[in-house]
């Protein structure tokens, strides 16, 4: 009786090309950038709700009613009224 011998096959994923390199990691490997996308949008949160903060505040001192009004009188001005 002849025995043939086992070969032991193993399945590896291949890469989609399309998608990014940072998308295919393999299971236990540490990137470098790992969870720098979760910093660069809470520093974006950070950044707009500062720059919210500041328009609201200045939209609070009636800058806004002058702004308007200077449009309006720039707009009367053009047309003759």
């Amino acid at each position: 009786m002849s025995t043939t011998p086992t070969v032991e096959r193993r399945t590896h994923a291949v890469p989609n090309p399309s998608t990014p390199p940072s998308r295919t990691r393999t299971v236990g490997r540490i990137d470098e950038e790992d969870g720098s996308l979760v910093t660069e949008y809470g520093l974006l949160a950070i950044v707009a709700a500062t720059i919210a903060g500041i328009v609201i505040s200045w939209a609070q001192g009636g800058a806004v009613v002058q702004l308007f009004n200077a449009l309006l009188s720039a707009a009367r001005g053009l047309v003759g009224a």
